[in-house]
Order: structure tokens, then sequence, then C-alpha cells
């Protein structure tokens, strides 16, 4: 691979990076505003949420997602970290460890893939840990 090739694909991963952290980005400020509106934008219409909280399984539409978003209000003291994200073309998967949402730990799992309206996650599978 030719010096312009590597560091055109250097650019080319570092603004995939770049666009799946904007969309990380909007997926946490919803959680913050606890605003399903804003929060659906991180996502493609259809995604699933599944996990588990309070040792129970969670099964999810966007949609009931959304609304329980909605219902618990705003986080404003939530703190998250992107502490992990592999990239593959148009594949990608992050994990996003959340502190102080409602007073609950999360470690998230998610799925993206990049389409014509950019990277938005198809699908997220969720931990809860003891409530703080």
């Amino acid at each position: 691979m030719t010096t312009m090739a590597a560091a055109a694909d250097e650019h080319t991963n570092l603004a995939a990076y770049e666009a799946i952290s904007e969309t990380l980005s909007q997926y946490i400020m919803g959680a913050r505003e606890g605003n399903g509106d804003r929060m659906r934008r991180a996502f493609m219409d259809g995604a699933s949420i599944r996990g588990s909280y309070g040792g129970q399984p969670v099964d999810w539409t966007l949609q009931d997602f959304c609304e329980a978003v909605d219902r618990s209000g705003a986080a404003p003291d939530l703190k998250a970290r992107v502490v992990a994200v592999e990239l593959a073309a148009s594949a990608a998967m992050a994990r996003l460890e959340a502190e102080n949402w409602g007073g609950t730990r999360y470690t998230d799992f998610f799925v993206l893939i990049r389409r014509d309206n950019g990277w938005r996650i198809s699908s997220k599978v969720f931990f809860a840990h003891a409530r703080a």
C-alpha cells in the first residue's frame, strides 16, 4: 500500500470513529435530558434493545425504550464514557459505561451500521448493575 493510500485509509477511519462518537453523543444527551426523541436519533428504525434489569430479562422495541427514557426523566448527573469501538468498513461495535442514570450503573454494548444517513445503532444489549 502506498503512503498516500495508507493516509487516505487513516483519514477515512478517523472520520468513521468521529461519526460513531457523534451518534453515541446523541444517545448520551438523550439520556441526560430524559428525551426519547433525541435518543431515537441515535438508532435505526426497528432497532432492538435487550438486556437485564433487576435480574430480570428485558426485551424492548425502540418505541418502548424511548418511552421509558421519557418516563424516567432527566439524568443530569449521568457520567458516560465510550470504552471501546471496533470498526470494519460499514459495521461497528461500541461499549459504553454509564454511571448514575437514575441511580443505576449500566454497561451497554451497541452494534452500529453505516447507512446513507450516517452511523446508527441497530441493536443494544445492556446490563444494569446494582443501584448506586
